[in-house]
């Protein structure tokens, strides 16, 4: 009996391995119509990324832009860093492009970021989700991006041409 059960075993676990799984397409996908939506304005992501790098609101309380919101420590990390870098890498301007709906009331855009002295942050993606009307950054894009802030805004720019 043991070795029967051993046998059915094993021919279910190849089965399991051979059988094909079930695909789901979503729109934007290849093949798939394009995503539609609402999407936020150009001026809401700029507000939201305005918040984000305020250094006068602490990070913790930032729920109200970033979902889900930060650790007690990613906080403690975000104020001392914002509190380091104002005075003369904020404020800092957005240039925000490409806004797009996605799947599941989110949204993506592309941004940019300029700020004072040397401070420049090249086009990279944000996601953004809608939560009962009210666009959120989401944690990942909120992350991502303080980091690229602090790590651009101490560093010298430097062109091809002063090499």
């Amino acid at each position: 009996m043991r070795k029967l059960s051993c046998i059915a075993t094993a021919v279910c676990t190849v089965a399991l391995i051979v059988s094909p799984a079930t695909a789901f397409a979503d729109c934007g996908d290849p093949g798939q119509d394009p995503c539609t939506g609402q999407v936020p304005t150009v001026d809401q992501i700029a507000a939201i990324m305005a918040e984000l790098t305020d250094p006068n609101k602490p990070a913790a309380s930032k729920t109200d832009i970033v979902t889900p919101g930060f650790s007690p420590d990613e906080a403690a990390t975000i104020d001392d860093h914002l509190h380091r870098m104002d005075g003369y890498s904020l404020p800092i301007n957005f240039i925000i492009t490409n806004i797009q709906p996605a799947p599941n009331n989110f949204a993506g855009a592309t941004m940019a970021a300029t700020g004072g002295y040397y401070q420049r942050s090249p086009p990279g993606t944000i996601a953004l989700v809608d939560q009962n009307g009210h666009w959120l950054l989401t944690h990942g894009s909120a992350k991502s991006w303080l980091d690229a802030i602090w790590h651009n805004a101490d560093r010298r720019f430097v062109s091809g041409n002063s090499l």
